[in-house]
């Protein structure tokens, strides 16, 4: 329209330049989003659906830019509505002053010296990668959620009464009360429901966790704890674990005692690994056990130390006597006899009416009810002489396993751990186990395994799918814009300012105050099909103009003058589309928080950046394989036909 053309025939013109660029920009955000797919793992099941409704969106928008918003511009009124034609008047005005007098000098300096550019650019993105590598920016795997739930787990030693249980869960439950009144309000409480349970205790932390199923028992308990909206209360659950922890102190006797949260999140534990020995190493086992948990306990923020080896009841175990094992006496006939002391042995049934009652042989009541009679049993060696059970059968009373894993028939051992993210970072404490503690250990034990799992084994299963799906999307990319712009060279410009969307990732996020996280990882992918979209433009535009005769230097400095303006667009209704989602504060929101971070400040930051360095890049690239304007290859010809004679004229011809 600005040169002249009716609406109709520039709508077509318009639509007809754009399309190629248009196209290929899509199609690399959807290359950035099929990653998402394969996904591996739990974490997979997560993010399955979120592609699907990127991709969809995409495609469909696509076609409606294509067929039905030119028709809209081609029947539409070119005059501004008179309400805004004023705001677009000072709009189009403010931004010509910045582009000439602000954008203009900065991409004229960096044109004329485009290595000061591109080392500048270089050593901010080493910065800001450092920033994550030093845990200035720290990195988890499944970030910690303002839970709307806190709970607290008891375990005793198996066989502890109940009341015992009955009165540690009443004191835990008194804890949260006065955390409730310390942070009320008369209008709104913090607490909404407590419900304590004596009984059992479910055991894991949502899909993903190793250690699941429950214990049941008058030893465990636990106490459910329900808090208002995070919308409503001032603490986040976080901090009413920690004042929870630290209100009921210690207990004495307890084998496990654990505060925490269950928001329903893959990750698993922040830290967890199993420890596998064949059964005749279960001492070996069992000590290397306690020194890994000593050795966590050392790391600051490491907080609730377990491990599923609980104490189960004590026992008697029976064990053949060298001495009696000449007398032929199977230990399962002697374990038998002690059976039936006790509890009794079936000599046969009665009929009682319609009834049949049991005829019981056993020691009389008085000699049942304690243990001290109980090398007095006799056992019936099968010569007619009874002879005491000392005699055949050494005794021991020892506490036997309330459960037994076993991993590939090894038996094994979960130790796990909770970490406080402000003071610790559980990826740095498990990589410091890993190379300086887990070495020696298994060194002094050799016949030990370690596994591990929980968010470590997730972390590697999912990024490693995930980059493996990246490096397809990225070289997909690469063909479709070799395509594209039929040049090797020209896509590796395009896709140089990939790696500078992660700049300003890592800034948002300190910024923000928040973890970089797998979901962060994801918007990280997703932005590189977003940052080249802008790149795609100007390469596109500075190609058109090439064709036309502008010279290289012209061509670029153009470039991001005359396309400022959709490129700023472009990034803006991104940006402003993802700031509803960053100013969300539900529970649900918190999930993809990190990853609208990633995308909206990597995503302003690479605008500004793809605006200086692409066309620099370009340069460089043109001088370097001599690239130059087609109308001056079309002058030079010219020039040679008209000093040539004709006979030699017709032969060239």
């Amino acid at each position: 329209r600005e040169l002249g053309k009716d609406s109709m025939q520039a709508a077509i013109d318009g639509t007809a330049e754009v399309v190629p660029s248009v196209f290929t920009s899509i199609a690399t955000t959807v290359f950035a989003f099929m990653p998402m797919f394969f996904v591996s793992g739990i974490m997979g099941k997560f993010f399955a659906v979120l592609p699907v409704a990127v991709i969809a969106m995409l495609v469909i928008s696509l076609l409606e830019s294509i067929f039905v918003l030119p028709c809209h511009l081609a029947h539409g009124s070119s005059k501004p509505f008179f309400l805004t034609a004023g705001l677009n008047r000072w709009t189009n005005r403010n931004l010509d002053f910045f582009v000439q007098k602000v954008y203009a000098p900065i991409t004229m300096f960096c044109v004329k010296n485009p290595l000061i550019a591109i080392s500048s650019a270089v050593c901010i993105l080493l910065v800001s990668v450092t920033l994550v590598l030093n845990g200035t920016v720290p990195s988890v795997f499944f970030p910690k959620l303002d839970s709307p739930e806190v709970i607290s787990k008891i375990i005793f030693p198996d066989g502890t009464p109940s009341r015992i249980t009955e009165a540690a869960t009443l004191k835990i439950e008194k804890a949260i009360q006065q955390i409730n009144e310390k942070h009320s309000t008369p209008d709104q409480p913090l607490v909404e429901v407590i419900h304590r349970m004596v009984g059992v205790v479910s055991n894991g932390s949502g899909p993903g966790a190793a250690m699941s199923g429950s214990t049941e028992g008058s030893h465990a308990g636990s106490i459910h704890v329900q808090l208002v909206d995070n919308t409503k209360r001032t603490v986040t659950s976080d901090q009413v674990t920690k004042e929870w922890r630290e209100a009921v102190g210690e207990i004495p006797g307890v084998e496990t005692l654990t505060f925490g949260s269950e928001s329903g999140g893959p990750g698993g534990k922040a830290i967890e690994f199993k420890l596998l020995a064949q059964a005749v190493d279960m001492q070996d086992l069992e000590r290397a056990i306690e020194e890994a948990k000593a050795e966590l306990a050392k790391f600051p923020g490491v907080l609730d130390i377990e491990d599923d080896s609980r104490p189960g009841k004590w026992e008697l175990q029976l064990k053949d006597k060298a001495s009696g094992i000449p007398l032929g006496v199977p230990l399962e006939s002697i374990a038998r006899t002690v059976r039936a002391s006790y509890y009794g042995e079936e000599v046969m049934r009665l009929q009682r009416g319609r009834h049949e009652v049991k005829l019981m042989v056993r020691y009389p009541e008085e000699d049942r009810k304690s243990l001290a009679s109980f090398n007095e049993i006799r056992v019936d060696v099968g010569d007619g002489i009874q002879r005491p059970i000392t005699e055949l059968a050494d005794v021991k009373v020892l506490r036997g396993y309330s459960e037994i894993n076993r991993i590939n028939q090894r038996r094994s051992i979960t130790i796990s751990a909770d970490v406080d993210e402000k003071i610790g970072n559980a990826k740095e404490i498990v990589g410091t186990l890993q190379k300086e503690f887990m070495p020696n250990l298994l060194k002094k034990y050799p016949s030990l395994l370690v596994r591990w799992e929980g968010q470590q084994e997730q972390d590697t299963e999912s990024v490693q799918s995930l980059m493996i799906g990246l490096g397809i999307a990225l070289c997909a990319t690469f063909i479709l814009l070799t395509i594209e712009f039929n040049s090797y060279g020209q896509p590796l410009i395009v896709m140089s300012v990939i790696p500078f969307g992660i700049v300003g990732a890592i800034w948002g996020h300190a910024f923000m105050g928040l973890p970089i996280t797998l979901f962060s990882m994801l918007g990280l992918v997703a932005l590189t099909g977003v940052v080249v979209n802008d790149s795609i433009v100007l390469v596109d535009f500075i190609n058109h103009r090439m064709k036309e005769g502008v010279e290289l230097e012209q061509a670029v400095l153009e470039a991001g003058q005359r396309r400022f303006r959709p490129v700023l667009l472009t990034s803006l209704t991104t940006v402003a589309g993802l700031l509803p989602i960053l100013l969300e504060r539900s529970f649900q929101a918190q999930l993809v928080i990190p990853m609208a971070v990633s995308l909206c400040f990597g995503l302003m930051l690479s605008t500004v950046l793809v605006l200086v360095l692409v066309p620099t890049l370009y340069l460089v690239y043109g001088r370097l394989f001599g690239i130059h304007a087609e109308h001056d290859a079309m002058q030079h010809t010219t020039h040679q036909v008209e000093a040539t004679p004709k006979e030699e004229l017709v032969a060239t011809t």
